[in-house]
């Protein structure tokens, strides 16, 4: 009988806990600069719990720098999509899992255009800080 207890208690400590648990809200900074290239918008792509993108966001200036914070209490990540004249270029997605809380992901992108196709440099050169990006 009373193992019985303890069991219900435990299902029920467990069901509280699995569904009261959210992510942080966390900060994407990004300091787009743009060489003899027609960039046509950046994109911020959401990520959930099970890796599926939720929601994109395309009205990231692309001269100068700005931030995007993650949507309530579900986003576990990002990607980033540049649409430029010559196609559209997406890195893989970036998973916090909460392992810096508070922090601001600075994304310094360098967009060069040689040679007829776009060369990128520093495309996605990502440092996690606590106060602010090196260009803030």
């Amino acid at each position: 009988m009373m193992f019985l207890q303890n069991l219900g208690l435990l299902i029920i400590l467990l069901s509280l806990i699995n569904t009261s648990y959210s992510y942080p809200q966390h900060r994407v900074a990004f300091n787009p600069h743009v060489y003899l290239l027609i960039l046509n918008k950046i994109c911020i792509h959401w990520f959930d719990y099970h890796q599926n993108e939720i929601s994109s966001e395309c009205d990231i200036p692309d001269k100068f720098p700005s931030s995007k914070t993650s949507p309530a209490n579900w986003s576990i990540g990002y990607k980033l999509s540049i649409h430029t004249e010559l196609g559209t270029f997406q890195h893989d997605p970036y998973f916090w899992w909460d392992g810096w809380v508070n922090g601001i992901y600075c994304n310094d992108i360098h967009l060069y255009l040689q040679q007829g196709g776009l060369y990128v440099i520093e495309y996605l050169n990502k440092t996690i800080v606590y106060d602010k990006c090196s260009w803030e």
